[in-house]
């Protein structure tokens, strides 16, 4: 019985670890095209009324970011 060849052996490992990522990326790639990304559902309206509101309350004070909890 043959020796198995090292080299051969890890250069098909790499081969396959290389096509099966492949076929992954290909996979999410997809997946992002189904289902893209949303833009943010906050109303200029509302951002407004919430920043005049906060400077209202506490003078000086600015809004950098509103988050909507669930």
């Amino acid at each position: 019985m043959e020796n198995p060849n090292l080299l051969l052996i890890c250069l098909n490992a790499f081969i396959a670890v290389l096509g099966l990522l492949t076929v992954l990326a290909g996979a999410i790639r997809g997946l992002i095209e189904l289902f893209p990304e949303r833009p943010p559902m906050t109303d200029t309206v509302v951002a407004v009324a919430i920043a005049v509101t906060v400077n209202a309350v506490t003078p000086g004070a600015r809004v950098t970011r509103i988050e909507e909890i669930r």
